[in-house]
Formats: structure tokens, sequence, C-alpha cells
């Protein structure tokens, strides 16, 4: 089976921005692709996801996923080779549910997710063949409106609603929050795909708790692609400042949880119990 990395520029109009990214990827061997936002019918852009099946070539019939805010650090091959259930998709579990597993997840966050137990997905990596994720994306918007809008995780939580018993689960490793970098967890779940899920992203610096090694691809594209340094601006001083001492305190305390024996054993668990 052949595959091919795909970027979708849905900016208003083409024109120069679009051009410095057109050119970055034909460097790199990506296909770059402007697609019309009209497509989402007024929809926030985080919901293009939903139409991939109007966005992509007629002749792809196999879809990874991949979030923009996600780095590449292992063979994909597993993931790639898996075949989801018909009709359904396979995704990672969110790290919500390791803190809800050890009772401290937000409770707003809670009532929102209770329902699934153990396995609610994250929708920012998923494996799924094309004709099962357009009816699936046909089903979550026809779903998502006035009813929905008071979700706090909108189109993720409506996936999850519509593939219920229809999911195979990934292991943490195809998914791994940036947040939880350098905590040790790595060893249970070696890192192929970081998603850098929370603010700031690593293109804005070397900060806690993933440090330099995760900034320093993007550095390395800005030098050779220097139309595209703006996207890779740092944080002005006095944000810089306030983060990094913020990260002192957090940093001491996310160790702690999720170094929880308890946590720990709860990830153990649902990584036994992965697909792939």
């Amino acid at each position: 089976m052949h595959w091919d990395v795909i970027v979708f520029d849905m900016t208003a109009a083409p024109g120069e921005e679009s051009r410095r990214i057109a050119h970055v990827c034909a460097a790199k061997g990506v296909d770059y692709r402007w697609a019309d936002p009209a497509v989402l019918g007024g929809l926030h852009i985080m919901n293009a996801r939903l139409f991939l099946d109007e966005l992509l070539p007629a002749d792809y019939a196999e879809i990874l996923y991949l979030d923009g805010d996600t780095q590449v650090v292992g063979d994909l091959t597993p993931l790639l080779d898996f075949r989801p259930q018909p009709g359904g998709l396979c995704a990672v579990r969110d790290p919500m549910i390791y803190l809800r597993g050890v009772d401290r997840l937000r409770d707003e966050f809670e009532d929102e997710i209770r329902a699934f137990g153990d396995d609610y997905v994250n929708s920012g990596v998923f494996r799924v063949d094309r004709a099962s994720w357009a009816a699936i994306s046909r089903e979550a918007l026809a779903q998502m409106g006035d009813a929905t809008s008071a979700l706090h995780f909108e189109d993720q939580t409506v996936i999850n609603r519509v593939t219920d018993g229809r999911r195979d689960y990934a292991s943490l490793r195809w998914n791994f929050p940036g947040f939880i970098l350098g905590y040790g967890l790595d060893a249970i779940a070696p890192p192929a795909i970081v998603h850098f899920m929370s603010n700031p992203r690593p293109w804005q610096g070397a900060y806690a708790p993933w440090g330099r090694s995760w900034n320093i691809p993007y550095l390395a594209l800005a030098r050779e692609f220097p139309e595209i340094k703006a996207y890779c601006a740092a944080l002005d001083l006095r944000r810089r400042a306030a983060y990094k001492v913020k990260q002192i305190a957090k940093s001491y305390v996310e160790r702690r949880l999720w170094n929880a024996p308890e946590l720990i054993d709860h990830i153990r668990r649902l990584e036994e119990r992965a697909d792939v």
C-alpha cells in the first residue's frame, strides 16, 4: 500500500502565505493542497477533519489523520497497517481518561466524558478507512449544533458518541501528550507520535516539560526556509519569563501527579488492552 503525506491549507484565499507553504511542502515531498474554507459551512477550522471525504482526491481509500501540532518521531508502519473494524475507527484514549481514573479530572470535563468510562478517545490522531469516515462524519455533522455547542470538546465528544461500540484502541505511543514528556511515562509507551495539546507549543521555544530537543526541528526548518520563520516566533520576553516561572511549580506538581502509582497502574492496564 502506498501512503502520501497531505497538508491542507484552508486560508480564505491562496496568496503569498500559501505560496510559501506550498514551496516548503514541495521541497519536503509533502502534497500541498489548498481547500476553500467555505466547504466547512461556517464551522470552526477544527472541524475540517469531518470533511476529509470531500477534501481528499477520489483515489485515496485509507486515512491516518494527524493534527498539525504533532511530531512524528517513530515508525508509523504498525499503525498504517492496522485495519479498524468495519464502520469504525482506531484512536488513542484521551489523557483525561487517566486523570479520571484517579479522581483528578475537573468536574465540568468529568460530566462530559463520564458516560464513556475508559473509552473516550482523542480526535487528534486516528486511523480509519475513507468509507467509514465518510459515514461517521455525516452522522457527527448531523448532531452538531445548538445541542452540542455547550460541550467543552464539541466535535471530539460527538465523534465519540457516533462511534460508540465501533472503536479500536491504539496505544498511548501513537498520540503521546507533549505535556507529560520527561516524566518517565515514555518507558511505558515509547512515543511514535507526540501531540502538543496545550500552549505554548514547541515551535514557540524550548519550554518545560519538553525542552530544547523538541524545539530543534522547528528551528532547523526555519533556518532552511527563512520565509516561514515567522511561524516559529518565540513568546515575548514578559510572557516567556512568566511561563518559565509558572512551569517551575507546575512541573513539580504534574510530575508527582503523573508518577502516582495508581495512575501509572491505570495507564499500564489500558496499554495492555491496546489493539495496536
